[in-house]
């Protein structure tokens, strides 16, 4: 019997092949869905999802695969689908929409529109029978009273446009260092002292935010935030949100302690926790941080790197048709399995009979090893080995359950954010194949993601797709600066200059001094707008910024860092009420408050000893570059030069020496 499908049946992303069987007559996004709906009179719904979504799968079960709605669905609207993944330009304009509407929003994102694709009414995930209500009733609406729904579009696009309007500041504020006091302690009231992160439910690591405060702390310094900080990131690297046996990172958790996760593990997730923990590692060397980094880079390079070299997507929550049923165990699993230690690993993971999780466990590590050696009277390498060995058991029977699902779109920035992880990581740790796995990725970009000179968003399965967007190359830009500092191989930042002017040119708003999220090339949407609000990732404005400021340091370019001061200004207002949405832009102004600290090496000789230095030092502003020979400047030939803002110190040949003069540079 032949399998029915759609247009998307074409298509290359995992999420739109998802719906590719589905009963829904669905159109990839494009001209050719509203040219059907402007001939036919007909509202278009443009429903917008990504692979490892949960609730975009039930709602595919019940709605998108149901006879009676489908078929309504197919007589009375143009269907759109779209992959918020590939296309977050069009993601933001209808999820500004509905959460104009709503008040708040989330995926599934159901947004309907005139056949001109202005925004009419939507929601998030809907039950079959009120999904079927919401069909009817727009329907109904629009054939008997359209001038209604025209009235509420137009009214609706003109907010949606309106949204993060920035105006050009023509007096270029000097920030304080109380500024940065003022937002950081204003946050404080939204710390969850108890667990970390965020008060309540649900939980995100909100990795950009703890990466601003770390360095914010560690500064200026503030004990108390630093502590917070540390405790966050135990909490999340003990917490279920953490795969105990495989490695990397669920996108969130269901509850305030970080114990039960939505199962879904992202590339950009994995990418900035492993940044955090590698900083953090620098000044608190605990094994945990060391752990968690190990074991999540290895759960991306074996799990999700492509031969090509760069970095699929995410792993699905769902597997079986279930959610987590991959990751979960039962008491009496773990006693077939492991036998005589089961009991030692469960007390260690908070395995219990009744479970935590659907009648099953999430591993909690709820017991240290020291605990777990008085409780068993072991010695501590003794239940080391044991641990390992369970692991290791329960690791080779997980190989025998079903995988949840692959996406396999490689993303830009995406990829970047993974750059600059192993770069970090690699500073912290000295592990070889961290960089090479990061020039590795960097040189598949080179290669790949380009088609008639046109840097592409994404690769999947030998095709490219999507120009790309201000976050690819505000991400690239540092992923190729983060290179540069420790190889000092010349070429990764004449790229990144290369890249900059790209943006200048395509994205840059000379009437607000600020940058674009869709280019000129790609401006045929409802609205052309701005990223500026930070949040599981940073904006790609304060990105941009950042980068700015970063090439402008580096190559010496008062210009690149005039831009970013007015992009700073610009937004100035915002890090009086922005909360914790406005990180990126805290942390530029952070880094224009510490003092650049240029460090000038002969790269044949100084390689091994620039990197002892940065693994011990947590600092924005350094910035590296490569000695005169010899000849010309014979000090620098044998020892490292160092120049911290607008003085120079005497070189030396202990690198303990230019670890404390970093370390005591304060705001």
């Amino acid at each position: 019997m032949s399998i029915f499908s759609n247009r998307l049946a074409s298509e290359t992303s995992s999420y739109l092949l998802q719906h590719a069987t589905n009963p829904v007559d669905w159109y990839p996004w494009g001209d050719e869905a509203f040219n059907k709906a402007k001939l036919e009179n007909k509202l278009v719904l443009v429903s917008i999802g990504y692979s490892s979504c949960h609730w975009c799968h039930v709602m595919e079960r019940e709605a998108f695969s149901n006879t009676e709605v489908t078929e309504f669905m197919n007589n009375n609207f143009v269907n759109i689908k779209v992959d918020r993944e590939e296309r977050p330009d069009i993601d933001q304009i209808y999820m500004n929409a509905v959460q104009i509407i709503n008040r708040n929003g989330g995926w599934p994102l159901n947004c309907f529109t005139l056949p001109n694709g202005k925004p009419v009414f939507g929601g998030t995930y809907f039950s079959i029978k009120d999904w079927l209500d919401v069909l009817k009733n727009l329907n109904n609406t629009w054939i008997n009273d359209s001038n209604r729904i025209i009235d509420v579009a137009e009214e609706l696009s003109q907010s949606v446009g309106g949204t993060e309007v920035i105006r050009f500041k023509r007096d270029i504020d000097t920030f304080s260092t109380d500024v940065l006091k003022n937002y950081s302690s204003s946050l404080k009231k939204l710390f969850d002292t108890r667990n970390g992160g965020i008060k309540g439910a649900p939980k995100f690591p909100m990795p950009g935010l703890l990466d601003y405060l770390l360095e914010y702390a560690y500064h200026l310094p503030d004990k108390e935030m630093l502590d917070y900080v540390f405790l966050t990131l135990n909490k999340i690297a003990s917490g279920g949100i953490y795969d105990h046996l495989g490695g990397g990172f669920s996108r969130y958790t269901v509850d305030e302690n970080w114990h039960i996760p939505h199962f879904e593990k992202m590339l950009y997730d994995n990418a900035q926790l492993i940044s955090i923990y590698s900083k953090a590692y620098r000044i608190n060397p605990d094994k945990h941080y060391l752990d968690a980094v190990k074991y999540s880079i290895d759960f991306v390079i074996n799990e999700l790197r492509a031969p090509e070299g760069g970095f699929y997507s995410s792993y699905d929550a769902d597997s079986e048709g279930h959610e987590g049923t991959y990751y979960i165990w039962t008491k009496q699993e773990l006693e077939a399995i492991l036998k005589e230690d089961a009991e030692l690993f469960s007390v260690a993971y908070g395995v219990t009979a009744t479970g935590n999780f659907n009648k099953s466990n999430v591993l909690i590590q709820s017991a240290s090893n020291e605990q777990l050696a008085s409780i068993f009277s072991l010695d501590i390498q003794t239940v080391e080995l044991k641990i390992l060995q369970s692991k290791h058991k329960l690791i080779e029977h997980r190989k025998l359950r079903v995988k949840p699902a692959l996406d396999d779109k490689i993303i830009l920035s995406w990829n970047s954010l993974m750059i600059s992880a192993l770069t970090e990581a690699y500073i912290s740790f000295g592990e070889a194949n961290y960089l090479e796995a990061a020039t590795g990725c960097a040189n598949y970009i080179q290669e790949y993601h380009y088609s008639d000179n046109q840097l592409k968003r994404v690769y999947c399965k030998g095709k490219l797709a999507i120009n790309c967007l201000l976050e690819d190359y505000a991400h690239l830009i540092k992923a190729y600066v983060s290179i540069y500092k420790i190889t000092l191989d010349k070429k990764w930042v004449n790229n990144a200059e290369s890249l900059l002017t790209t943006v200048i040119e395509n994205f840059y708003d000379e009437s607000s001094g600020m940058f674009f999220y869709a280019s000129t090339i790609e401006n045929k949407l409802i609205a052309r707008k701005m990223d500026l609000t930070d949040g599981v990732t940073p904006s790609s404005g304060s990105i941009m910024a950042q980068a700015l400021f970063e090439i402008g340091t580096i190559l010496k370019k008062d210009e690149y860092i005039l831009m970013s001061n007015q992009m700073l200004a610009n937004i100035s207002d915002s890090l009086n009420h922005g909360g914790p949405y406005v990180f990126g832009w805290a942390k530029l102004v952070l880094m224009q408050q510490l003092s650049a600290i240029h460090l000038t090496i002969n790269p044949d000789i100084h390689k091994f000893q620039l990197n002892q230095i940065l693994s011990k030092v947590l600092c924005s502003t350094i910035f590296t570059s490569v000695s005169l020979s010899s000849t010309q400047c014979t000090e620098t030939a044998n020892n490292i030069k160092i120049c911290i803002g607008k003085s120079c110190y005497p070189t030396s040949s202990d690198t303990n020496y230019y670890v404390d003069l970093i370390n005591s540079t304060k705001i």
